[in-house]
């Protein structure tokens, strides 16, 4: 398909969904809830999906139809590979196109839309200068209810800054679970603290920039500032606390944050409220399909899960049951342990549950295991430490990186050989440039290394935030930061701890690979990959 063409494309969905007519600023509820629905879910009030037609007898319906389908959640459009796709906000639609600008008509300029002249390029596909938009033009037969209803919607998307953002300032948070740790607390948020600090005291020394005009040079950046959301008591109280905390002190998006094997609560309140939360380090994420404003790093240890079934399904074929140890009051390790049953159920192989009671001991009777059984151990550094009192089997035993510490894990050298690990981030030599990267800045800011993996979490979320914030900047909507986040993510060059990293419309979770490693020896820390 040529740009031109992609163009037309771009231009048509600019029409159908930008039907404007000034609609009334108290347009009833129902009105607002069906624009809605068209705008972001191509579903008509009934319920029924919207169609379009192309030339040619193309249709497309549902989502697929949807304004934001192409214009996004936010209508302030972006980039779509050579195609253009505007923004659909009234006073670009309203303003007429000089000649090479905007999509319309393969960039040859066009009139100032009237309300007539959308009605009639929704429903014909022909542009206010009486030229015929291309094939890919969707020709949308709206009844005129729904296209009041589309411009009731439309009149009140992004027209305003959102909550957080004041005059030279925006507002973030970052929130801490109990029982979180207070060493890492102190790791996440004096690396947080350090990174506001560096973009409030603005950008470094513009070298040439003296010579440019005034209106290229670099508009002055609104300060930031750092809320912290400490939750406490039971999770059933958290949604509670964190309205409690957005009430007194409106932000416009949390970052990073630390969370254990339960963020759910966290993650339902940034859905409701519209509000990003971007990057917390948790080992159990949400990994629900129809959540927009939270984004991950990982999948955790749903993600050890799935790269430890396949082993077992694949390379180690001769395992017919894999026995599961783990703490009984472990949230993480339950839900690394129950996702892994579900899986190798799929796959037709037994799983059997070993728990550890709260505070018992470990008992050599948990690691018994035949010929054809696979020891998974979702354990922690101090109970891997207590393996040095006990032998391993001649089976090959399987742990979690996320929670046993990677590479540094404490497991005794007599088990080492029998070990593989599922590691969710990218191998230690391959991540090398980017720790040194990390000790550099701590170093220049003087922060010790106190916690890597969780410096480096708030580090990469802080500077893919800062990277975002940039683009957004003129345009402070919450979902048009997230939306600039899925396009920036996967261009590379941010600092991090996980292989992969990338992004893109309707994807939540930034890095989705992982290796199995081995140790290379008993008596060191260095593993090596068997693959991804």
């Amino acid at each position: 398909m040529t740009a031109v063409r992609m163009r037309f494309a771009a231009a048509a969905l600019v029409i159908a969904c930008g039907a404007l007519a000034r609609a009334d600023a108290a347009a009833p509820e129902a009105a607002l809830a069906a624009g809605r629905k068209l705008y972001l879910e191509g579903k008509r009030a009934d319920g029924l999906p919207l169609v379009a037609a192309r030339a040619g007898g193309l249709a497309v319906s549902g989502p697929e139809a949807a304004c934001a389908a192409c214009h996004r959640r936010s209508g302030l459009g972006g980039a779509e590979g050579q195609s253009y796709i505007p923004p659909i906000d009234a006073a670009s639609l309203f303003a007429a196109r000089a000649p090479g600008t905007g999509a319309s008509a393969g960039g040859a300029g066009r009139p100032a839309y009237s309300e007539a002249a959308l009605a009639r390029a929704i429903r014909a596909g022909v542009d206010p200068g009486g030229r015929r938009l291309d094939y890919l033009m969707p020709r949308y037969a709206l009844q005129e209810a729904e296209i009041e209803a589309l411009v009731a919607y439309l009149h009140g998307l992004s027209t305003r800054r959102s909550p957080g953002v004041e005059a030279g300032l925006v507002q973030f948070a970052t929130v801490v679970v109990p029982g979180a740790g207070a060493a890492s607390r102190r790791a996440m948020i004096e690396v947080l603290d350090a990174c506001f600090d560096e973009h409030n005291s603005g950008p470094a020394p513009e070298r040439g920039r003296k010579r440019l005009a005034p209106e290229m040079r670099l508009a002055e950046q609104r300060k930031w500032k750092l809320q912290v959301w400490e939750l406490e008591g039971k999770a059933q109280s958290w949604a509670a606390q964190l309205a409690e905390y957005a009430r007194r002190t409106p932000v416009f998006a949390v970052v990073g944050g630390l969370g254990g094997g339960n963020w759910g609560p966290v993650h339902e309140f940034c859905e409701r409220e519209g509000l990003p939360c971007l990057f917390p380090r948790v080992e159990v994420p949400v990994t629900r399909e129809t959540g927009f404003y939270a984004l991950y790093l990982s999948r955790g240890v749903l993600l050890e899960a799935a790269i430890v079934a396949r082993h077992l399904a694949g390379e180690a074929q001769g395992a017919k049951r894999a026995l599961q140890v783990l703490r009984a009051d472990d949230e993480s390790a339950r839900a690394g342990a129950e996702a892994l049953r579900r899986m190798l159920a799929a796959r037709g192989i037994e799983s059997e549950e070993r728990a550890i009671a709260k505070a018992g001991a470990l008992d050599a009777r948990m690691f018994d295991a035949g010929s054809s059984d696979a020891p998974v151990l979702w354990l922690r550094a101090d109970d891997l430490r207590r393996l040095r009192a006990l032998n391993p089997g001649p089976t090959t035993v399987y742990l979690s990186a996320m929670l046993g510490g990677g590479e540094q894990a404490p497991l005794p050298a007599k088990w080492k050989p029998r070990a593989l690990m599922a590691y969710p981030y990218e191998l230690p030599q391959e991540r090398a440039a980017s720790t040194a990267r990390l000790h550099a800045w701590l170093g220049a800011r003087g922060l010790p290394a106190r916690d890597e993996a969780v410096q480096a979490d708030a580090y990469l979320a802080c500077s893919v935030l800062g990277a975002a914030m940039n683009e957004a900047e003129g345009h402070l909507h919450r979902d048009y930061l997230v939306e600039r986040l899925e396009a920036i993510v996967g261009r590379g060059g941010f600092p991090g701890h996980y292989p992969n990293l990338s992004l893109g419309a309707g994807q939540r979770f930034s890095s989705k690979s992982g290796y199995l490693v081995r140790f290379s020896d008993p008596k060191s820390t260095r593993i090596e990959a068997l693959g991804e």
